[in-house]
């Protein structure tokens, strides 16, 4: 193992997740950083100035795909496959992925969740209601922040909720969350209940109209998603939809239960779609669900902002610290609700802009609506 001892940021140490005066630091200090990856020893870039991260995300300099490396060897080859999925992938096979999933994966569709969505909330809050006594504390992320989500990928694909605990403990498992199982056991079972799902809607005349099925068959110009495909991109909703977005909620509250009189603004607003609207971006913005991005590499040298990145090199954006950059928000620090413009960058830019954007927003907006108003007295 490689241990740098001189980073002045200890930008690699669990301390530094979030800490968002360490990021204003950096801002300051050395806003395009370079830190060694302390098990490798290889060089990696950390930007923390929204003008520089915006630059980087839209720069067809960097992508997912090291050019300098081995694809890296699986312990199990259907690792791999669900890995080759949009956000680990670059031009052309990243632009003829996401060209398919546009297909079905609409803003239309995810709108026609609403109610549904709305239902999974209301029945989630009434068994807390229900199980928890008057007086009595519960755990918030446990019960609902986490449970809300990935119910609402399974309503999405049309996947019964029945089989949550089995999507619980693989999604948990494969995201490095729990060791209830093996992560190859888990990949091994998820996968054999996605191909038995395939298998039935492929086959069944009147296959139902939900997002699966879409993925299925959707087509364009001849083409259409292998079966390899559609695992890595049930996965990539599981594994991005859930632990994001259950992230989300469980910061938003505590967001708003560290600023009171917001939370009761936008309690005593909730049936005001503008700033409720205003509230889910600002609450993106203020903690985002990701702290930085998943690695990038430079397919060349490029000079970023006075410093030289040698091909090779990987290279984040650290969203957190790029939307409470002073040089954009008038007072980053402070968490307003009606904050305007707001044009974060929680969910990425570029190419890789975050295909699943609508749901998390909808999803978020749905669970603290509905959380707010189940207890008022909060």
């Amino acid at each position: 193992m490689v241990v740098s001892q001189t980073d002045p940021f200890d930008i690699f140490s669990l301390e530094a997740r979030g800490n968002h005066a360490l990021y204003a630091r950096m801002r300051r200090e050395d806003p395009i950083h370079r830190a060694l990856d302390p098990r490798t020893g290889a060089a990696v870039w950390f930007l923390t100035r929204y003008d520089d991260c915006v630059t980087f995300m839209k720069d067809k300099r960097f992508g997912k795909v090291p050019r300098s490396a081995a694809e890296p060897a699986s312990a199990h080859a259907m690792q791999t496959a669900i890995n080759r999925h949009m956000l680990n992938l670059d031009e052309p096979d990243h632009t003829r992925l996401k060209s398919l999933v546009h297909l079905v994966f609409t803003p239309g569709r995810v709108r026609d969740l609403r109610s549904r969505l709305q239902a999974i909330a209301e029945e989630l809050l009434t068994t807390i209601d229900r199980e928890v006594a008057e007086g009595d504390e519960f755990d918030l992320a446990a019960h609902y922040g986490e449970v809300f989500p990935l119910l609402s990928i399974m309503e999405m694909l049309g996947l019964p909720a029945a089989d949550y605990p089995k999507f619980r403990r693989w999604t948990k498992t494969v995201l490095l969350l729990s060791e209830e199982t093996s992560t190859e056991t888990a990949i091994l079972e998820l996968s054999h209940y996605l191909n038995q799902q395939i298998d039935a809607r492929r086959t069944h005349a009147n296959a139902p109209d939900d997002l699966l099925t879409g993925l299925i068959f959707a087509e364009a110009a001849g083409d259409r998603l292998s079966r390899e495909e559609l695992l890595s991109m049930v996965f990539l909703l599981f594994a991005a939809g859930y632990e994001t977005v259950a992230n989300f909620i469980n910061s938003s509250m505590l967001t708003l239960l560290n600023n009171l009189d917001q939370m009761r603004l936008l309690r005593d607003n909730l049936d005001d779609p503008v700033l409720v609207s205003s509230a889910v971006e600002e609450l993106l913005r203020y903690n985002s669900p990701s702290y930085m991005t998943l690695p990038s590499w430079a397919f060349e040298d490029v000079v970023l902002g006075g410093k030289q990145i040698r091909c090779g090199d990987s290279v984040h954006a650290v969203l957190h610290a790029a939307n409470r950059d002073p040089a954009v928000f008038d007072h980053p620090n402070v968490f307003a609700i009606s904050r305007q413009p707001n044009k974060h960058l929680a969910f990425s830019l570029g190419i890789h802009y975050c295909l699943g954007a609508p749901l998390a927003r909808l999803e978020g907006e749905i669970a603290l609506t509905t959380l707010l108003r189940w207890l008022p007295d909060w």
